[in-house]
């Protein structure tokens, strides 16, 4: 776990290593370059847990269960983590496949569906030219600390963007960015990136919505111009 600190706040993040670097480099690749084969592995697979399960750094697929189409997915999916080593070990033992991967980071992109989308945010605004960091902790002076999904450090301005890949959004987590927004003496904005509709009043907490609709260069495009307008407002 690295830190930073400032005067107002303890900014703490884990840092990956180059396996896991390229691990990610090249997930993220195929989610932008094949999103149909990511989103029938994230929706029929990752998702569902009859057709996978954890147990500590393993991943356990049924195999028997794969239509055509969702092996066609899986394969490509496992084709990578081969080519990025990070199977440490594969045993296929009645119709399943179990596979010990390389390091908790790894184990955890799987674990948690919606990882995928907050490494993808990251991504982009690195891509943009904004510094940032993924899964960051982030502790005020009042001692109260809060997770920050993707975290945008421009010095004078700090943006909080909560990535969600699940129905599951409720106004408590719109609320949890406007108090971290209120408990810093910072200008700041907080930003919802999501892939399901969700009906909340975001507007009400000042705060922007994206939907991304598995088109990663409309996505990018379009979180380049809230940034940027976000910026330009904030700086008056």
């Amino acid at each position: 776990m690295d830190a930073q600190e400032n005067n107002e706040y303890l900014l703490m993040f884990n840092a990956l290593d180059p396996v896991e670097e390229n691990f990610l480099y090249n997930i993220l690749q195929l989610i932008i370059n094949y999103p149909l084969v990511w989103f029938n592995f994230l929706e029929n697979i990752l998702k569902n847990k009859i057709m996978i399960s954890f147990r500590n750094r393993a991943l356990i697929v049924s195999l028997e269960l794969l239509t055509r189409q969702l092996r066609n997915s899986f394969e490509q999916i496992y084709r990578l983590m081969l080519k990025s080593d990070v199977v440490l070990n594969a045993i296929e033992k009645k119709g399943f496949l179990i596979i010990y991967v390389y390091s908790d980071a790894i184990s955890e992109f799987f674990q948690n569906s919606g990882f995928w989308l907050e490494y993808l945010t990251a991504h982009a605004c690195r891509e943009i030219g904004f510094p940032c960091y993924r899964g960051a902790l982030f502790k005020t002076k009042d001692r109260q600390i809060s997770e920050v999904d993707v975290l945008i450090d421009l010095g004078k301005v700090l943006f909080f963007i909560e990535c969600k890949d699940t129905y599951l959004c409720s106004e408590e987590d719109l609320k949890k960015i406007d108090s971290l927004r209120k408990r810093i003496n910072r200008q700041s904005y907080g930003l919802f990136v999501c892939t399901k509709t969700v009906n909340l009043d975001f507007k009400k907490y000042g705060l922007g919505l994206i939907k991304y609709k598995y088109n990663y260069e409309a996505f990018r495009e379009e979180l380049k111009e809230m940034l940027a307008g976000r910026i330009v407002s904030l700086s008056f």
